[in-house]
């Protein structure tokens, strides 16, 4: 992937050098955590999900990318794109489906201070556009805790279709490529 420029960021493949960065910014704190993996990591865990997060994009078209401040070269955490088998998006009115398809999840966390900033929402936007743009994905899927309000509303600005999940689990979120 070559790196994606914004407005005010830098979106670019993890380097072995971002490891304190993304440790103290994202895998240190709980309450980012609680958000997005469920807990804390060791610096050792963090290392260890670094070097799978460096090794992805040589054997893949997508992953998660550093999201880097431009004007002061300051990582402010992630956003990423990652295949899964859809088990649990599903809407409430969706017929239950045969077998589980393989779905790609934009998925996003950055540093609590950087929260609020719309940062979130920019490094998000470009990387939808890189997966319907570029790889031509037909649409994206994600979720949001019911305890994360803010999250849900970012997919919703984003123009995903944001629903409470069919067992009322938290929110599922949609976003469906228009191009034919």
């Amino acid at each position: 992937m070559q790196p994606i420029v914004t407005a005010r960021l830098l979106l670019r493949p993890f380097v072995p050098s971002d490891l304190e960065d993304v440790y103290r910014e994202i895998f240190s704190d709980a309450e980012v955590c609680h958000f997005y993996c469920g807990r804390t990591r060791t610096r050792e865990q963090t290392q260890e999900w670094l070097h799978y997060r460096i090794a992805e994009w040589k054997y893949s078209s997508f992953g998660r990318v550093a999201v880097v401040l431009r004007q002061t070269d300051t990582l402010l955490g992630f956003v990423g794109l990652e295949s899964y088998v859809n088990r649990f998006a599903r809407f409430k009115h969706d017929p239950a489906p045969i077998f589980n398809e393989v779905e790609v999840e934009l998925s996003f966390a950055l540093g609590k201070s950087y929260w609020g900033q719309g940062y979130a929402f920019e490094a998000s936007q470009a990387l939808v556009r890189y997966a319907f743009d570029e790889l031509k994905i037909k649409r994206l899927v994600g979720s949001a805790a019911l305890d994360n309000p803010r999250s849900a509303k970012l997919q919703e600005r984003l123009g995903y279709k944001v629903e409470l999940a069919a067992d009322d689990s938290g929110y599922i979120t949609i976003l469906e490529n228009d191009i034919s």
